[in-house]
């Protein structure tokens, strides 16, 4: 049982690092901020460029057949929504690099 409470002892501690870690590397570069940002503001824009681009397609087929707006429509929504995956995980990617540097130039561990 002392095993386990002090297992969890020191997950709480490592956490409480953790989170103060994070925080001094966030205060010392922004750019993990703006990485977040980019992604975020940038999954937005495709996903309006999106509803626009769709949009223009149905008015240009001018049909009410299900199974032709489906298929026209179909590709495209796959490639913007892999275009958004791409641009979360290259976002994702940048704040880790942008994060592992920060935390070896503070010299923090763990």
């Amino acid at each position: 049982m002392a095993f386990l409470l002090k297992g969890c002892l020191d997950i709480s501690v490592m956490k409480k690092e953790f989170f103060l870690n994070l925080t001094r590397i966030i205060e010392v570069n922004p750019k993990i901020y703006l990485s977040i940002i980019v992604g975020i503001a940038g999954c937005l824009v495709l996903f309006v460029a999106e509803a626009v681009h769709i949009q223009k397609i149905i008015e240009l087929l001018n049909t009410k057949d299900q199974a032709v707006l489906r298929a026209a429509i179909e590709p495209i929504a796959d490639k913007y929504s892999w275009s958004r995956w791409s641009l979360l995980i290259l976002a994702l990617i940048w704040s880790s690099f942008a994060y592992s540097s920060t935390k070896k130039k503070l010299g923090l561990k763990s």
